[in-house]
């Protein structure tokens, strides 16, 4: 063979290769358009607040929350194409619209998923992922923070007097549901607070009878907060019967102090 024909086909090799690079390149980046187009719409059909970024079929998920970043990884493993889906590491990737853009990520990302398990997530930095370019879209941009979004400044938390029952009884009276009300609207107001009810009682009655009254005393108190809006996840009832009494059992009047739900609340920043 003559150097014209092996020098023309090499030329044609290299030309051939090249051409064929490209369009891999090409594939990948329409593949990953595609299945940008397709979480955006899951996402926004679902109405779920999440930023994915794609690396050709594996997605990666940042989100505001646990349980917001747990339901957009299910509603993206829904879709046709996706390989693995992860947790995105470090601060949400910035994406100024709901049109598809390009975000840089830190680390590449593997996952296994199986069923309905939970992805296990293994993150490697490596200098060819943070040069590499991946499509991202998300559902909704991250907003700045704003004065009127800001969280309410905690109050201070006034002394609250105990809340006192009858003898033998977890009924509420007037008296005490006035100041449940009350206690009620402080903690609307604040939510950082959060409360804890305990019952007492005086010597009456057998000791687990004491304890037993003292708790009713505590959740009769607790459904009336429930009652006027505040989370029951925010209150703990508790007992401690006759065990922590403020004045002498020896007298009426010492019984009747002793006959109540003390309230201790604390605030959560």
């Amino acid at each position: 063979m003559s150097f014209g024909r092996r020098a023309s086909g090499t030329l044609l090799a290299t030309g051939l290769a090249a051409t064929m690079g490209l369009g891999t390149c090409w594939s990948a980046h329409a593949m990953e358009s595609t299945l940008a187009d397709q979480a955006r719409v899951t996402l926004e059909a679902r109405q779920l607040n999440a930023t994915v970024a794609f690396a050709g079929r594996d997605a990666t998920v940042w989100a505001d929350s646990p349980s917001a970043r747990a339901d957009a990884i299910a509603a993206l493993r829904t879709i046709p194409g996706v390989r693995v889906v992860v947790t995105g590491e470090g601060a949400l990737p910035a994406v100024p619209s709901l049109s598809s853009s390009v975000a840089t990520p830190k680390a590449t990302a593997t996952a296994t998923v199986s069923g309905t398990s939970a992805p296990t997530v293994t993150t490697t930095p490596t200098a060819a992922a943070a040069a590499s370019a991946t499509t991202a879209v998300a559902t909704t941009p991250v907003p700045s923070a704003s004065p009127s979004s800001a969280a309410p400044e905690p109050k201070a938390i006034p002394a609250w007097p105990a809340i006192q029952f009858n003898g033998g009884s977890p009924n509420l009276d007037a008296a005490a549901k006035a100041r449940l009300v009350k206690i009620a609207q402080f903690m609307v107001a604040d939510p950082t607070v959060k409360v804890t009810l305990t019952g007492h009682t005086d010597m009456g009655r057998a000791d687990a009878e004491r304890k037993a009254l003292g708790l009713a005393r505590a959740k009769a108190a607790t459904a009336m907060l429930v009652a006027d809006g505040v989370s029951s996840s925010r209150i703990t009832a508790v007992s401690r019967g006759g065990n922590d009494p403020v004045a002498s059992n020896s007298t009426a009047q010492g019984r009747a102090l002793n006959r109540r739900v003390d309230v201790t609340m604390n605030q959560e920043r």
